[in-house]
């Protein structure tokens, strides 16, 4: 049997990273999923929320701002406990705060170390094959699309956009834009679970789905193409 390349290693490692850190965030989760199954259980998950204060919103964006640092933290789970925890609309800017920060984190981080930085989180074939970011003419609408379809993986174009010479106010502007769509609709969901809403959350959650199953299959079409 051949030996693994430093590559495929690398890759190997980034997946289980992922698949582990999915099941850990879920099995922590389980016990919060039990406890707003019932009313009393949804009331005392806010008075526990509320108990925290100030605090409360300031560790969920945190939990942003890790999951986006480290690029293989699945986002989704998180959007959806914002909105489980403080409804829609604060669970959304929360959450884009959150952001934010993690996103402007990382280009800091990117454009002080380069490539090798991004080489930890992202496999050189990708790398090469996001041309459309090589566009200087299209760079600003091509990080737009890429953030704003659903599907594409966006914490490790936030790795990837840095390497281009973009502006880095627009660049942040643009970003938070383009994800407001998903982070809204994630809220939206957990917010209608969290009321009891099962059957709303259920046919969100489907539709959300939905649209991210098709914007991978444009985000797999665009990289074909290009």
């Amino acid at each position: 049997m051949s030996k693994l390349s430093k590559e495929a290693k690398k890759r190997l490692l980034i997946v289980a990273a992922y698949i582990i850190t999915t099941i850990a965030i879920t099995l922590l989760l389980l016990p919060w999923i039990r406890q707003l199954s019932t009313n009393d259980g949804r009331i005392v998950m806010k008075q526990r929320v509320e108990s925290y204060g100030a605090f409360a919103p300031m560790i969920y964006i945190l939990l942003h701002v890790f999951h986006v640092i480290i690029a293989f933290v699945p986002g989704e789970p998180i959007e959806l406990l914002g909105g489980v925890l403080f409804g829609t609309i604060p669970g959304t800017l929360y959450g884009l705060l959150g952001v934010i920060i993690g996103t402007a984190i990382v280009f800091l981080l990117v454009r002080k170390f380069g490539r090798p930085l991004v080489g930890y989180f992202v496999p050189e074939e990708k790398i090469k094959n996001h041309r459309l970011l090589q566009d200087e003419n299209k760079l600003e609408w091509a990080v737009f699309l890429l953030f704003f379809i659903p599907g594409t993986p966006k914490d490790l174009l936030t790795y990837l956009v840095p390497l281009t010479r973009i502006n880095p106010t627009r660049y942040l502007l643009i970003a938070t834009l383009a994800r407001i769509p998903s982070i809204l609709s994630s809220a939206y969901i957990g917010s209608s679970f969290g009321q009891g809403k099962y059957l709303v959350s259920l046919i969100a959650f489907g539709i959300t789905g939905g649209i991210g199953l098709i914007g991978m299959l444009i985000n797999k079409h665009i990289e074909r193409k290009k």
